[in-house]
């Protein structure tokens, strides 16, 4: 009998020490018995979201998840996902299909508000941590098509990428305050908007990216087109109505039509991560990324704004791994960017 309950004893102790360390993600696990982080039995397997073949978001996530795997490959086996882009990536996050992925600022305050595209459940478990580029709001027609301002899109079929995005849906509510009504709206993927407006299905197209957007360069090599910007009062409409829009300037040989410098607004492009990954593999992935840059621009020029001061740009609060390194780095991380899991 005193085995038995002696047996018991340790059993219920072994399952209580459990309990108590389940909600703690930088366990002991993660660490060797010198405080430097263990690598596991086997390189853990995580998915990258990123976006249609073709894309920046493609080519950036395929190159980060290489140069990770070169740089982490005994801890990490990391796969990029061809997907339908940020709100798709963040859904795949929010289900636990996937650990990181590309999102642009409007899908990431979407998601956070609980939009159309959640269900109307707020999205909980993305956090935030690497800013990659920001992306310029980017108005394009042929030029025989004699659209010259925002205005001209009035009775004029309009394309807007994919739609439930949040460009998409951002946009749709933009237009309908300023007075703008389209006679339809084209949804396609932005490649596929391009050949459509090459053949004149589609009169004018919007998209964010960072030029040159490889479908508009195609496009440009064998039509004529117009860049179209947007005036002081237009550009403050939209950052007062979108707080994640920022008025910029889409410099001037950014693509051939683009003569002169563009008046438009950008948004950023973010890695998010799952909120369960282990803050010691997030401040390891959050590291390596920041401190390989050269490697970066091999892969898009784009990746220069990749720096540690450019993470407080987020709209989501931060994975305590990716706090973690900014710390470190003398960095002050603002209240609204800090988890309710963060523990300092």
């Amino acid at each position: 009998m005193k085995k038995i309950i002696m047996f018991l004893v340790i059993v219920f102790a072994v399952l209580a020490a459990a309990g108590c360390g389940g909600g703690d993600k930088t366990d002991k696990n993660t660490r060797n018995a010198d405080g430097t982080i263990k690598k596991p039995s086997s390189p853990l397997r995580y998915s990258l979201g990123t976006g249609a073949s073709g894309g920046n978001f493609y080519l950036v996530g395929g190159g980060l998840a290489t140069v990770l795997n070169n740089s982490l490959g005994d801890f990490f086996t990391i796969t990029a996902e061809e997907t339908g882009g940020s709100t798709a990536n963040l859904t795949m996050i929010q289900n636990g299909d996937a650990e990181i992925g590309i999102s642009m600022t409007s899908s990431l305050a979407e998601g956070a508000a609980g939009a159309k595209w959640t269900g109307g459940k707020p999205l909980d478990k993305i956090r935030g941590m690497v800013a990659l580029y920001p992306s310029y709001m980017t108005i394009y027609a042929l030029q025989s098509s004699n659209i010259k301002k925002l205005q001209d899109l009035n009775g004029k079929v309009v394309g807007l990428g994919s739609k439930g995005a949040a460009m998409d849906s951002v946009l749709r509510k933009a237009f309908n305050k300023m007075d703008i009504k389209p006679k339809s709206i084209f949804n396609d993927g932005h490649g596929a908007t391009a050949s459509v407006v090459s053949d004149g299905q589609v009169d004018v197209a919007v998209l964010f990216s960072y030029p040159p957007f490889p479908s508009i360069a195609e496009l440009e090599a064998s039509k004529g087109l117009d860049f179209i910007g947007l005036t002081d009062r237009e550009q403050k409409q939209l950052t007062d109505m979108f707080p994640f829009y920022k008025a910029s300037i889409m410099p001037k040989g950014s693509y051939k039509g683009a003569t002169t410098d563009v008046k438009t607004v950008s948004e950023w492009n973010m890695l998010v991560v799952g909120k369960d990954v282990q803050d010691d593999y997030v401040y390891l992935l959050t590291k390596t990324i920041l401190e390989n840059n050269p490697d970066l621009l091999e892969i898009h020029k784009s990746l220069k704004y990749v720096t540690a001061q450019n993470i407080l740009n987020y709209n989501v609060p931060l994975h305590p791994g990716t706090i973690k390194y900014l710390k470190e780095k003398g960095i002050k991380v603002p209240a609204n960017l800090i988890p309710p899991e963060y523990k300092a």
